[in-house]
């Protein structure tokens, strides 16, 4: 896909929703090239190449029903409305009224004449908008549709500061505020373009003050063009999230994200924006009373920027995110101060059924029945970095800062080492994942909606260009699907009736992840600060208790939930165990007949091979889990704790690692479990004995 062209260089409390910037202090709420508030009118014209000298080189010589040869395409009145109403009903139109809650108004019109480009007269066959504005000036005056004048494209002057506030006035002399190229059948084909502040030349005499281009070869080219749009609104490439990302742009994870936000593109499961995409551009409902909002128990309007283990716990109810902008935004606690803070979102996406907005569903789940279509319920994210909205570095930053928690869970995924051919979304060969739970890998394993890494060609490196798989047909506890999971998968939502909980025990995990800040084959980091190399277990947890008849959904934030009552398999480079202080002041509790199970991380957390033994090649390596000084840990009876694969448990001076007589220690020989000072084990004496014996329990001053 080709992205963005820039033409220029890229310069958790409650809180009022008024307007705070002054005129010379960046702020994103600004926009970046664009105002992201307000109204804007586009002006765009449509066009086809006649490929007079290379007819072979023409991608479509006989059009498509959709845009046949030599007319205006069919959807032409579909991309935006050209005058404002109370509901638009063009596609990009309402997209923007429903994403910015009806603080962004994007209208547009179009010449009413197909500009056809000659390859014999423009050599330059790849100067798509500079082609486009000579061939309509051919027609003399601007003419559109609907009989609109310069005057009604030029609404905010041209030459806004990044970060700084547009001036909503027009120019003297007029400028387009944004000019569109949408070709028929040129070489970026369809899902390509691209967008920068600037002119392709005067049209009609009038300079403007940004331009874009895009391929529309299969039908209306609508996520690329308002993933390119959305890049004049909120930074450079540098912004690609939520399934709008490419292998080569420097991200904050191993692997390539999907999802959903104003960035996302063909990739993205929804296409709908994020919760983080309205904080960052301060779209709130007119209502809203702080930066982030949701409502008590009792209905009244709270700050749901929350970090539950300064005390933000209790009932917080979200209503529909598309309509109200409802959203919880949960801090991640223990992060050292030179790592890379993070924040775990929660939206409650009701879905095109009940809300009506056209986007709040699956992106393919209309034109291929394959899909499991999105269900009303919590859909979550993690946020890495990416807080600071005001200053002079705000559009500074890396890409994939958001990655999804889908309720499916993560885990150890590995290729079944053959290729079928699919069926859901373009048949077409790809390799078959299989998914087992007993590779549940909640810390560090992969999930749905990104894309997982293996070394395909054995050269102990990891190339996330050419080593990345879509997840596409899985065979998941043995049964064989072809669901296009990386597209959306009605699995993905929290609901009251499914998988309706996350917190310390879960899976997915209520911690915070792992980042390895990389390009595809670099680890930029070296994976030391401010990467993210520790989970810590921190308690938290979020229940869903009820989806209300009105589409409202219950949950209660809790701190302090240590009880983990199933079994579990923790990998990761390092987990920290904090002293927390849940039931009876315990930092965890295993319940009676559970397992912990801490194990090696067959998912890449690192881009070189860190290890080949057991016939297995590890790109993780070994666990290190820490029981901090002062934590306490209970096995109750007949539970057991399982280190394997070269696993390390450190308990701390001041610990506590406490077993019932009936609990199990058990212990691999490659693992080990290390008592530092007065760290504190009870276990079975004999066991204890003979694990002290081997080696595999040791004591260190």
């Amino acid at each position: 896909m080709r992205y963005l062209l820039f033409l220029l260089s890229v310069v958790g409390c409650q809180l009022s929703v008024a307007q705070t910037d002054s005129t010379n202090i960046p702020n994103s709420e600004n926009g970046w090239v664009l105002s992201p508030h307000g109204m804007i009118r586009v002006l765009v014209l449509f066009a086809e190449i006649d490929y007079d000298k290379n007819p072979k080189n023409d991608p479509q010589p006989d059009g498509a029903d959709h845009w046949p040869k030599g007319q205006l395409p069919k959807w032409k009145d579909d991309v935006f409305d050209a005058k404002p109403s109370a509901l638009p009903h063009a596609m990009v139109s309402r997209y923007y009224h429903d994403m910015s809650l009806g603080d962004f108004e994007v209208f547009g019109d179009y010449v009413d004449k197909l500009l056809v480009l000659k390859e014999s007269e423009y050599p330059n066959i790849s100067n798509w908008s500079g082609n486009a504005v000579a061939e309509a000036n051919k027609l003399g005056a601007l003419h559109t549709a609907h009989n609109l004048h310069i005057e009604d494209f030029d609404l905010w002057k041209r030459g806004g500061k990044a970060g700084l506030p547009k001036v909503n006035s027009p120019d003297d002399p007029h400028s387009y505020d944004h000019v569109m190229v949408i070709l028929r059948n040129s070489s970026l084909t369809h899902g390509q373009g691209s967008t920068d502040p600037g002119s392709p030349g005067k049209l009609f005499g009038f300079e403007s003050d940004s331009e874009s281009r895009f391929g529309a070869m299969n039908g209306l080219p609508f996520e690329i063009l308002k993933h390119e749009f959305n890049h004049l609104l909120l930074g450079g490439n540098n912004f690609h999230s939520g399934g709008g990302n490419a292998s080569q742009f420097t991200s904050y994870f191993t692997c390539l994200q999907g999802g959903w936000s104003l960035m996302g593109a063909a990739s993205s499961s929804l296409l709908t924006c994020s919760a983080w995409d309205r904080d960052r551009l301060g779209w709130r409902a007119k209502d809203a009373r702080f930066r982030i909002n949701a409502r008590n128990a009792q209905g009244d309007p709270v700050s749901a920027d929350l970090d539950p283990v300064k005390g933000d716990t209790g009932i917080f109810i979200l209503r529909d995110f598309i309509t109200s902008g409802d959203a919880l935004r949960i801090r991640m606690p223990f992060l050292p101060e030179d790592e890379y803070p993070q924040w775990m979102w929660m939206e409650n996406h009701q879905t095109y059924e009940h809300n009506g907005c056209p986007t709040d569903k699956f992106h393919y789940q209309t034109e291929m029945p394959c899909v499991r279509k999105a269900v009303p319920g919590i859909f979550a994210a993690m946020q890495v970095d990416r807080e600071k909205r005001s200053g002079g570095d705000i559009y500074t930053g890396n890409a994939d800062y958001l990655r999804a928690i889908p309720a499916s869970g993560d885990f150890d995924v590995y290729l079944h080492g053959d290729t079928v051919t699919y069926q859901c979304l373009w048949p077409g060969l790809a390799p078959v994942h299989v998914v087992q739970d007993r590779w549940a890998d909640p810390l560090a394993g992969s999930e749905d909606l990104e894309l997982p890494l293996f070394d395909v060609n054995g050269d102990g490196r990891i190339h996330r260009g050419s080593e990345a798989i879509a997840p596409r047909v899985e065979i998941r506890n043995g049964k064989e699907l072809d669901e296009g999971v990386f597209f959306g998968h009605a699995r993905h939502a929290f609901t009251p009736g499914g998988v309706k909980r996350l917190g310390m025990g879960t899976n997915p995990s209520g911690a915070n992840m792992l980042t390895l800040l990389n390009n595809g084959d670099k680890e930029m980091n070296k994976g030391q600060a401010p990467d993210n190399r520790t989970v810590y277990l921190n308690g938290i947890s979020v229940e869903l208790l009820e989806q209300r008849a009105n589409g409202d959904i219950v949950v209660h934030v809790r701190a302090n939930d240590t009880r983990i009552t199933n079994d579990i398999r923790w990998c990761a480079d390092s987990i920290v165990l904090p002293p927390l202080h849940g039931d009876h002041d315990r930092a965890l509790t295993l319940a009676a007949g559970k397992e912990i199970r801490i194990d090696r991380s067959r998912t890449p957390t690192r881009l070189t091979l860190q290890q080949e033994t057991g016939g297995y090649r590890y790109f993780a390596p070994p666990t290190r889990f820490t029981i901090s000084s002062g934590a306490v840990v209970v096995l109750e009876a007949k539970s057991s704790l399982r280190l394997e694969n070269g696993s390390v448990v450190h308990v701390m001076p001041g610990a506590q690692l406490l077993l019932d007589p009936s609990a199990k220690l058990i212990i691999d020989p490659t693992a080990r479990l290390v008592l530092h000072g007065d760290a504190r084990i009870t276990a079975s004496p004999r066991r204890l004995k003979k694990l002290t014996r081997k080696g595999q329990v040791v004591r260190v001053p």
